[in-house]
């Protein structure tokens, strides 16, 4: 029997297996890849016996994949809050799938959980631009967290997702989980690998700072077109200096 982990690359996948992996270890196959990188269930050769767990990516453009597994005799376990197209029935495939606007995966994983590992719930959400959800996660703690930590934990754990290629990340995604999978909460991580905080904090500085000052090809007061190069910077800072413009302009 051999265990699958499939995860998204960003925050959201990365926060998710970090709840559920905290309160249920098992040695596992990693298997993610870049943020945009969605059709990782097809990398899965399941035989039967075996168990996959699939986060924060589409069910519609993993669905086939997902049907061979449970031809082949698998169990999935599958939570995502994006279109999930047609469901199988079938007595080995359990999701919980969720498309409304406010939630996300690592939420749905906390619901799971009971807010067993709220605070990584938390901090991705944070990372998926869903700061509302986030704070209402951590109100159900019994302390009070430092937040805009937390917040910036969860924009660079996304904001490493983001490229063309693996090779255009600062750290590829299952490495990433790996380092932070050693912290039972954002706090102890942020604490215990400052090596990881600070690379990440300074390329994120850095690549916003090129992003910031990339020129605007039309701006008035209903548009404005940001022309970024074919670099792998740019391609690493186009999600969250998106989530930032949101943000900064939200009509």
């Amino acid at each position: 029997m051999t265990y699958f982990d499939v995860f998204n690359g960003d925050a959201d996948g990365i926060c998710s297996l970090l709840q559920l992996r905290a309160e249920n270890p098992l040695d596992s196959t990693l298997i993610t890849g870049v943020k945009r990188d969605i059709s990782l269930v097809k990398q899965v050769a399941a035989q039967a016996g075996d168990s996959l767990t699939i986060l924060d990516i589409s069910f519609d453009k993993n669905r086939d994949a997902v049907v061979a597994a449970l031809a082949a005799g698998a169990d999935v376990f599958y939570v995502d809050h994006h279109f999930p197209g047609d469901i199988p029935e079938h007595p080995g495939l359990t999701t919980l799938i969720d498309i409304t606007s406010e939630t996300s995966t690592c939420a749905l994983v906390n619901q799971y959980l009971k807010g067993a590992r709220a605070g990584w719930a938390a901090v991705g959400c944070y990372g998926d631009n869903l700061d509302n959800t986030a704070e209402a996660i951590a109100k159900t703690l019994g302390y009070t967290p430092d937040l805009a930590r937390w917040k910036e934990l969860g924009i660079l754990i996304n904001y490493n997702g983001y490229g063309a290629e693996v090779a255009d990340l600062h750290f590829a995604p299952d490495a990433l989980y790996r380092r932070l999978s050693q912290f039972g909460t954002p706090d102890e991580a942020m604490q215990g690998d400052h090596a990881l905080i600070e690379a990440l904090q300074g390329a994120y500085a850095d690549d916003m700072r090129k992003a910031e000052e990339s020129p605007r090809l039309v701006e008035d007061d209903v548009i404005a077109v940001i022309e970024l190069p074919d670099e792998p910077w740019a391609r690493r800072v186009s999600g969250v200096y998106g989530n930032q413009l949101a943000n900064y302009f939200p009509d």
